[in-house]
């Protein structure tokens, strides 16, 4: 098949989908909501392994099923069509059943994060305006707590000792004093919903609220229709192509309340018709659990691919894994190489480790690793089916191949809307030779085979008192090309002279100290001598961090495994010299 030209431009070219078929290029969206679709998919293998939550095993017929009972629990309970229930559970099943079952009579689910404080739980149940609330493992003075300063209606508890069990039918009446109502009693309730629900849905009707990382900010709920879902689905498959994807069983760590927990990991699983193995509680005791389970490919991340690689013991056979693939963070050659060496020495000697890119705002799949050739340095291949440019971020000018500048996407995936924020939603947005653009703030560039490589994101940089621009992802993704070093961090802190420089936390390796022939170490290495004898620096002179510090580990975001750099920023200014710091000045 010979090749068309190039035009130099991406977003003319679609290079990412030169090779695929006329309806991979332009797929047609199914006009059926997610749970639809499932059961469509599913028809041929109902009795196929679906989900593994701890001790609980659940095959596809079975998931449908429980879908089934908690839909007319919920609607003999009053939820209506547009409906907002919010979740707040670890990654179990029950939080998958209730999904689906939100999804099957028009109700938009959102999960939050288990872990989040009781005032951040009533915030964004007020927020939605959820009639129900759906937690795990909480007893009736926190249920009383929410209700009191909540508009819910129904609290519905999953039990800590019903958590292996998928038995719906405990005896249950509802009382007036009731504060809230055991998950395992639904099947009760959905008694009284005789009548079979099986309603007509559209593809643009909302289905889901999750949320962005939060890392540079507070997290933005991201309103995703059945479209975008089953758009990104296809896209991913048809870039993928379902017989190049190895295994059955995959690992999903990351938590139900990020896309990339819930829809990259969770959903797409299911949609692949392969088995989910979820992970409601990852930390250095559970890990080894979660890895017996013989997943085949693990999405993760490196914060837990450093977890696996400390705390796996030496004799685990870790042959079943084929493929780790790191989203949220991206991960360095030299930390993949590092995970490819370790899986190996568990015996899976055929392993890959790849990097995937995407945001709440895409689904979180823009580009995919999976079923195509790896190529480690980059983000993996652009979705077939969908368009993208790289522009200024500046100027919005049109970059072309191998040039940097701000990822902008264009297709079915692209979210509805920011909750109730009109304003930030269109500002998201473009429009350009009559196509709208969402901007992602990634940073990076686009080659010839439609491989996407990060550089950073648009939103971590900073402008000097010279006016010259610093990217502080571009910073540590250099120093982390260094031998000494494990992990790295790179932050702008205030400068009387400078108004910003930047501070690098560094993780180093454990064969190197923490001591000032490190530091000395680390800074000779951004100048690499030259043929002629002279020097030149991997970064300008004024991206050099001013500041190195080095700790034990980077704080990570609670829940979604990101850095937090926030907390690094303000670390960085309680710890700046008193001369170095700006001065206030009087209005």
């Amino acid at each position: 098949m010979s090749r068309k030209k190039l035009t130099g431009y991406p977003s003319k070219d679609n290079p990412q989908s030169v090779e695929a078929t006329f309806l991979e290029r332009n797929p047609i969206i199914p006009s059926v909501n997610i749970y639809t679709l499932l059961k469509l998919l599913s028809m041929q293998h109902k009795d196929k392994a679906a989900v593994d939550s701890l001790d609980l095993k659940a095959n596809y017929g079975q998931l449908l099923d429980d879908a089934v009972t908690i839909s007319r629990a919920l609607k003999e309970l009053g939820v209506k069509k547009g409906d907002i229930v919010s979740i707040s559970m670890p990654n179990l099943y029950q939080g998958l059943a209730a999904f689906f079952a939100c999804n099957r009579i028009g109700a938009v689910a959102t999960f939050l994060d288990a872990a989040a404080t009781p005032e951040e739980i009533k915030s964004y149940i007020n927020m939605f305006e959820s009639p129900i609330f759906i937690n795990y493992d909480k007893d009736d003075e926190y249920n009383q707590n929410i209700k009191d300063d909540t508009c819910v209606r129904h609290i519905i508890t999953l039990q800590s000792q019903n958590v292996n069990s998928i038995s719906l039918n405990n005896n249950y009446k509802i009382t007036s004093n009731q504060h809230s109502i055991d998950f395992n009693s639904l099947g009760s309730i959905a008694d009284y919903q005789k009548k079979k629900i099986e309603l007509p849905h559209s593809k643009k009707e909302d289905a889901l609220i999750l949320f962005t990382s939060g890392s540079t900010g507070k997290p933005k709920a991201v309103v995703l229709t059945n479209e975008n879902v089953i758009a990104a689905e296809m896209y991913a498959m048809n870039t993928s192509h379902t017989e190049n994807i190895k295994g059955n069983k995959t690992l999903t760590c990351v938590p139900f309340s990020y896309p990339y927990g819930f829809v990259t990991s969770a959903l797409t699983t299911l949609l692949w018709g392969k088995e989910a193995i979820l992970a409601p509680v990852v930390n250095k005791d559970t890990i080894a659990y979660y890895y017996a389970k013989e997943p085949n490919i693990v999405f993760g991340s490196p914060a837990l691919l450093d977890l696996t690689m400390r705390n796996i013991p030496e004799d685990q056979d870790l042959s079943s894994v084929e493929l780790f693939i790191s989203g949220g963070d991206f991960l360095s050659e030299a930390h993949a190489k590092r995970a490819t060496d370790f899986f190996e020495r568990h015996g899976a000697i055929n392993i890959e480790v790849g990097n995937g890119s995407g945001n709440a705002e895409t689904v979180s799949i823009g580009s995919t690793p999976v079923g195509v050739p790896l190529r480690q340095e980059t983000a993996g291949k652009l979705l077939v089916g969908t368009r993208n440019m790289i522009v200024d971020p500046d100027t919005m000018e049109e970059k072309t191949y191998g040039e940097e500048g701000m990822l902008c996407s264009s297709g079915k995936h692209v979210f509805k809307e920011y909750y109730r924020n009109p304003e930030l939603t269109a500002e998201s947005k473009f429009k350009r030779d009559g196509i709208e653009y969402y901007k992602t703030g990634t940073l990076g560039s686009i080659d010839e085979d439609g491989y996407f490589s990060i550089t950073g994101r648009e939103s971590r940089f900073y402008i000097m008192s010279s006016l010259n621009k610093v990217y502080c992802d571009k910073v540590q993704g250099i120093i982390s090309t260094f031998d000494c070093v494990r992990d790295c961090a790179v932050v702008k802190v205030p400068d009387e002279e400078n108004l910003y420089v930047n501070k690098a936390y560094v993780v180093l390796n454990p064969e190197y100290f923490p001591t000032e022939d490190t530091k000395e170490e680390i800074n000779a290495r951004f100048y690499i001598p030259t043929m002629l004898g002279g020097r030149m620096t991997q970064l300008k002179p004024y991206e050099i961090p001013t500041y190195i510090e080095f700790i034990d580990e980077l704080p990570r975001k609670e829940g979604s495994e990101k850095v937090d750099y926030q907390a690094l920023e303000q670390d960085a200014i309680k710890k700046l010299p008193q001369s170095k710091q700006l001065k206030k000045v009087d209005n």
